[in-house]
């Protein structure tokens, strides 16, 4: 055979049917990107079995049941101690190599395998841009090293609150961006990876605290938001689903001031702390009525808490909750705490944690 896997062979076993592809894909879809480049060269069949979408699928599925969580540096460094991205399944780290040079500074959201960055071209002050007002987004791929630069939109000197949804199809995406317009009004444009250009969606009364507390379910995108309602600071969520319709999702009034969004069983849910002691999970039932249900209310022991906390993220069923200095994992069946065991002792020098599956798709649709 001239190129093996290039005619069709089949294998018989206890009387059933194997076709080769399936076996091999079987087999490499278990491998790790880094391990699956280098496959691509043993033959042009490999190699278009392995960049086919039908086998990214599969490679996928595969990864999210091995799914981390990332960190990137705060600030660049030369010291090779510290990796440009690490990945981390609460037990043991990985190093990632740079990009061609491309920096993971702002991670906004991970999916998929493909991450979104903002990089800012000039120092940041609070909401403010300073000296600058301009600013980069990128969709990347640590495991493959791809990068790509999104077209620039309109200049703004505060800085843009991004959320990401993603589907139907496993590298199709799009990119919202909220900016500041006047007083009680924002613009948001969204960016389509089908069409590979931004388009803007008018004007819209609501824009998310934070590009970081967000996550897409069935491709509709939700984010917390505060507003002043009556002389007073009220917490909701906004959501944007898959033709691109807005609507406002009242939280618990318990909750009101600063939930984290999570993605449970495909339910769209709320964590939240109460004090330091007290943490809570509601999942939402009806998002047209804004009904919610608490799943779950246990204490937090006292060796656990966390002050300041500014992140949460779930792989399986395990929460990850975070500061800037320390992460602890809440397990859900078990109802036990552990902690994370950062390799590095300057924990300060990194970001928050974020969900991160390895995948081989492609940035650009």
């Amino acid at each position: 055979m001239d190129d093996f896997g290039s005619k069709l062979i089949w294998v018989t076993q206890n009387d059933n049917v194997f076709e080769v592809e399936d076996i091999l894909t079987n087999i490499l879809s278990r491998l790790p990107v880094k391990t699956l480049l280098i496959c691509k060269s043993v033959s042009k069949y490999w190699r278009d079995l392995i960049c086919s979408p039908s086998f990214m699928h599969s490679h996928l599925v595969q990864s999210q049941e091995h799914s981390s969580d990332a960190f990137y540096p705060s600030y660049p460094s030369w010291d090779d101690n510290i990796p440009l991205l690490t990945k981390t399944d609460g037990e043991t780290t990985q190093s990632f190599v740079d990009c061609d040079g491309f920096y993971f500074e702002g991670m906004v959201c991970s999916f998929n395998g493909l991450i979104c960055c903002i990089n800012f071209h000039g120092p940041i002050v609070y909401e403010w841009i300073k000296d600058s007002h301009t600013f980069d987004i990128h969709i990347c791929n640590p495991a493959t090293r791809e990068v790509l630069l999104l077209p620039p939109t309109p200049t703004s000197e505060y800085i843009p609150k991004i959320g990401v949804s993603f589907g139907p199809t496993i590298n199709e995406y799009k990119v919202f961006q909220f900016y500041y317009r006047d007083e009680k009004l924002y613009e948001c444009k969204v960016y389509s990876s089908i069409v590979g250009s931004w388009k803007s969606m008018g004007t819209v009364p609501y824009s998310p605290y934070t590009s970081s507390n967000h996550v897409c379910i069935n491709e509709t995108v939700f984010w917390f938001s505060i507003s002043v309602i009556d002389g007073r600071l009220v917490g909701h969520i906004i959501a944007v689903d898959r033709e691109e319709n807005f609507s406002i999702i009242r939280i618990p009034e318990e909750e009101t001031m600063r939930p984290f969004l999570v993605n449970l069983e495909g339910c769209l849910c709320l964590v939240a702390r109460h004090g330091l002691g007290q943490l809570d999970i509601w999942a939402l039932q009806d998002s047209k009525e804004s009904v919610w249900v608490k799943k779950r209310s246990d204490d937090i022991p006292r060796n656990f808490n966390i002050e300041g906390l500014s992140y949460v993220t779930v792989q399986k069923n395990e929460i990850l909750l975070a500061n800037w200095v320390r992460s602890v994992f809440y397990n859900m069946e078990t109802r036990t705490w552990r902690e994370f065991n950062w390799e590095h002792a300057r924990e300060d020098m990194f970001s928050l944690p974020m969900a991160y599956t390895e995948s081989l798709l492609p940035c650009k649709y």
